[in-house]
């Protein structure tokens, strides 16, 4: 059978392996200076007497790294499902490949040799390539100043039995799809993923040598129990080299076809109008030219809404440069965009800056440390002119959003490295007792924290981002680092909703009332001056005194006042102000005055006593005036609105004639 096998040149891209129209076998790959390199095809059914076939490539089909081949001839072509390269005495699996056998089970470790890629035919029309009809979807781009991402990890979001979902969906991209209803509730627009191409996730596999498998027994520092070997360490995360170009198969409800799976997913997300915002994670020794096409492949094949970018050493010109992506949303933790844009500002703002600085100065703000006042306000007022800024108080690392108020010090001794593991910089606050406790008043003030975070972030102008669970205060039990833990740990416990079900609804109130209000959720920063001649700035910053904001060492104490006069949209166009006073004490603050028959409402108070405003009068250089105050509870937050105010009216009205 090899004497009738014909391999002649071929051109050298795109990448990958198929098998073409004419049932021939194109094979498209980089090979390292290897005496020997080639591919082996394994027949589709294990059972078959047919026999592996191994083609070894001539070095005159190489050019450059590249060998590209026509291999014609090879009989019941058709009857091979899967295939592998060789390089010398070692396999390895196709970097290209579409979709991965041998990983299907989340946990288990596999040797290299036994991951196989999946071999395209061309000639068939039944492949899943060829059938899935996306009826018309595309991408529904939805602007920063209307977003609401949610970060989520695909398995950690459904996996608990708690989650409700159908057993033979948790952890999977189907588990996500039995939540549409709960995500649009929040009021999300965007879901983004958490590495979810394929991958082994074993951190010390195998040698390709070993044939052995490990069963998925693990312990409580998330590694793998194997008596014949140790420390088989579970990357949960998925934070590693992986293969880019194939959905994760163990995410899946039916991993024999995850390619179908996937685009369900994403085209019942948009169906909801939900965007799908994959991040990826590259090493630095990454091929440039396997990046970009690996986006352009997700981008085409999947309809993916956008990506998160993730690594120290990424072709960051080539990729936002790259036409296919005038669409669609581009994260990073920090973008160049005069040496992108080039003084040319784009018309739509596709790309965002994925940094931590609200996060920082948010919970430094929180804990009432001294010097904060000011950087706060920055960040809350932050927002791009030609990009997105996307602001978060809690990501996947760090302390989730409960903890955060709950321990002062990282617990990660589960993880197995003597908690060495991990930031030691929380900047977090216990509220007065480490960990869990009975006390009601340390849990009241627990709560009033939350929601004093949820606050900042939903009257940010940056685009405002949740990590699962933490709308409704789920733990990790003060572990800042839970990468390996596959277990109740690292997965969200929905029955924090019960118990945490007035977090939950603050959660539901302030995105109703964030995108209720246009003037909250701006595309263009805030001049904070009066442009329109209205008598009020588009937005004011004030203190203990209006219009006089203290941004001194000591302070605590920030008002916000958004003036809708300046919106087109709204009918309403309210004034809103929300004020914040993260001092221990309860501190007195002003509320700046209204135009003449508006008076101010109080929607909502972080404190449950509620103390009310009053009015003082003061002294001033010529005479005495009254000043309408607000006295704000120790470490809380207030959001008030104008409304008409009747009695203006009758006394307007009420005049003899």
């Amino acid at each position: 059978m090899t004497q009738k096998i014909r391999i002649c040149k071929e051109k050298p891209y795109p990448l990958g392996c198929y098998i073409d129209y004419d049932r021939s076998l194109i094979v498209r790959s980089v090979f390292k200076d290897n005496k020997h390199c080639g591919i082996t095809l394994y027949p589709s059914d294990p059972k078959s007497k047919l026999e592996p076939l191994k083609i070894e490539l001539p070095k005159d089909v190489k050019r450059g790294g590249i060998y590209s081949a026509r291999i014609q001839g090879i009989e019941n072509i058709a009857d091979y499902g899967t295939y592998n390269y060789f390089a010398d005495d070692e396999f390895f699996c196709d970097p290209y490949a579409k979709q991965l056998f041998g990983l299907e089970k989340f946990g288990k470790d596999v040797p290299d040799c036994d991951i196989r890629a999946k071999l395209d035919n061309k000639a068939d029309l039944k492949t899943s390539n060829h059938v899935f009809d996306w009826e018309g979807d595309d991408n529904n781009f939805i602007p920063y100043e209307d977003s609401f991402v949610y970060l989520l990890h695909v398995r950690g979001f459904t996996k608990s039995p708690s989650s409700g979902v159908s057993s033979g969906a948790r952890g999977t991209f189907s588990g996500i799809i039995e939540k549409i209803p709960y995500l649009k509730s929040l009021g999300v627009t965007a879901v983004e993923l958490m590495p979810c191409y394929e991958m082994n996730e074993i951190e010390n596999p195998y040698k390709k040598s070993d044939r052995r498998i490990a069963k998925p027994l693990y312990s409580k520092d998330g590694s793998i129990s194997d008596k014949n070997q140790v420390n088989l360490k579970l990357n949960f995360w998925g934070y590693k080299k992986g293969y880019y170009f194939a959905p994760r198969s163990s995410y899946c409800a039916d991993p024999s076809d995850c390619e179908n799976e996937f685009k369900r997913f994403v085209k019942t997300m948009h169906e909801n109008g939900l965007e799908v915002i994959m991040q990826f994670y590259f090493e630095e020794d990454e091929s440039g030219t396997l990046i970009i096409d690996a986006l352009r492949f997700w981008r085409c094949t999947y309809h993916v809404d956008g990506f998160h970018l993730k690594g120290s050493v990424l072709p960051i010109k080539l990729i936002t440069n790259e036409p296919l992506f005038t669409d669609i949303k581009v994260w990073y933790e920090w973008l160049d965009y005069n040496g992108i844009y080039k003084g040319e500002a784009p018309s739509q703002r596709l790309l965002a800056d994925y940094n931590n600085a609200f996060l920082y100065n948010s919970r430094r703000f929180l804990k009432s440390d001294d010097n904060t006042a000011s950087d706060f306000m920055k960040s809350m007022i932050a927002n791009g002119t030609d990009h997105g800024i996307i602001n978060y108080l809690c990501d996947y690392e760090g302390f989730r959003l409960f903890d955060l108020v709950s321990y002062e010090h990282k617990h990660n001794e589960e993880n197995g490295e003597n908690n060495k593991d991990g930031t030691d910089n929380n900047l977090s606050w216990n509220c007065g007792i480490e960990g869990r406790t009975r006390k009601n008043d340390i849990l009241s003030l627990r709560k009033k924290q939350i929601k004093n975070a949820l606050t900042m972030l939903f009257f940010s102008q940056g685009t405002p981002m949740i990590f699962s669970g933490d709308e409704f205060g789920n733990s990790q039990g003060g572990n800042n680092n839970p990468y390996c833990q596959d277990n109740e740990t690292g997965w969200v416990d929905w029955k924090a909703l019960d118990r945490n079900r007035d977090i939950f609804d603050y959660v539901l109130f302030l995105s109703k009332f964030r995108f209720g209000n246009r003037i909250l959720h701006e595309k263009e920063p805030f001049k904070l001056m009066d442009y329109i001649s209205c008598g009020y700035p588009d937005l004011s910053c004030h203190g203990r005194e209006a219009w006089r904001p203290d941004l001194s060492g000591h302070s605590h104490l920030l008002g916000m006042l958004f003036c809708g006069l300046y919106e087109k949209e709204d009918k309403e166009k309210s004034f809103i102000y929300v004020s914040f006073n993260m001092h221990w004490t309860p501190q007195e603050m002003a509320l700046p005055k209204l135009p003449e028959g508006y008076k101010w409402k109080l929607v909502s108070d972080t404190d449950e006593r509620g103390l009310k405003p009053s009015q003082v009068k003061k002294k001033t250089a010529v005479g005495v005036k009254e000043v309408f105050t607000e006295l704000l509870a120790d470490r809380s937050a207030r959001i008030y609105i104008s409304v008409i105010d009747k009695n203006f009216k009758k006394k307007v009205t009420g005049r003899k004639k």
